[in-house]
């Protein structure tokens, strides 16, 4: 765990420029009279937690192991503008440090190794407010699509390398899965420039394998025997600026 946190800041660090620079698009395209249909523009700063989760079991050359993402911090930036009353559009990068955890059921004591992942998130949603802009609680309904990428940390690929991954050395690559996404929350605005938001969300997406084939290709060969979704919550807060 101790290494995901760590993970979060340095890519936070590497992804500030890119951030400020989309901000500073955003800004200029919010000025402009081409884009004055667009009504509250907003930038969401935000923090919360991602139960990940995805348990699966698996038998490998008789040996019974079991897979696991552990839960971890999130942090991201939402920028969201109204297209009427009720309608909003919105566009999101998060970021969040989900270690895999492989674990080795038949040792006693339990044999357990764990893999730094970083979960990165781009998602474009649909809002629907219930109440207009302007009042004191605007609640919401959300869905939307994007993709999330599964990132190996360096030390994960050096340890999948150099100790076993499953039952074996391996070479983890990032993996790329297309995403959907829905949830509800609420915004309050408290003057002018500042308000508060609240989401919960359920990100879906297929099991990671990290470059690695699901089924074996022949004696010795190194898989990760999981499919199926994975049901990734969000439950997070954040600060809300108002843009003039």
């Amino acid at each position: 765990m101790k290494e995901s946190k760590v993970l979060i800041w340095a890519t936070l660090y590497k992804q500030a420029t890119h951030l400020l620079l989309i901000l500073t698009v955003i800004f200029s395209i919010c000025g402009s009279n081409a884009f004055a249909q667009f009504l509250d523009p907003r930038v969401t700063a935000f923090a919360g937690v991602s139960f990940l989760g995805g348990e699966r079991a698996f038998i490998i050359e008789g040996d019974p192991f079991q897979s696991r993402f552990q839960n971890g911090g999130k942090v991201g930036v939402r920028v969201t503008a109204d297209l009427t009353d009720s309608w909003s559009l919105e566009g999101t990068y998060s970021f969040s440090g989900n270690d895999l955890r492989i674990t080795e059921l038949d040792e006693v004591p339990l044999e357990e190794r764990f893999f730094g992942v970083g979960v990165h998130q781009f998602v474009f949603n649909g809002l629907y407010y219930f109440t207009p802009p302007g009042g004191t609680l605007r609640f919401f309904l959300t869905a939307g699509v994007g993709w999330v990428r599964f990132s190996p940390s360096d030390t994960a690929k050096i340890l999948a390398l150099v100790d076993d991954f499953i039952n074996d050395s391996a070479s983890l690559r990032s993996s790329n899965k297309f995403g959907f996404n829905f949830g509800a929350g609420m915004e309050t605005r408290a003057n002018e420039w500042l308000g508060v938001r609240v989401d919960i969300r359920d990100h879906i997406t297929g099991y990671p394998r990290f470059g690695l084939p699901e089924t074996s290709s022949g004696p010795g060969s190194v898989f990760f025997p999981v499919e199926g979704v994975l049901h990734n919550t969000e439950v997070s807060a954040g600060v809300v600026v108002y843009l003039p």
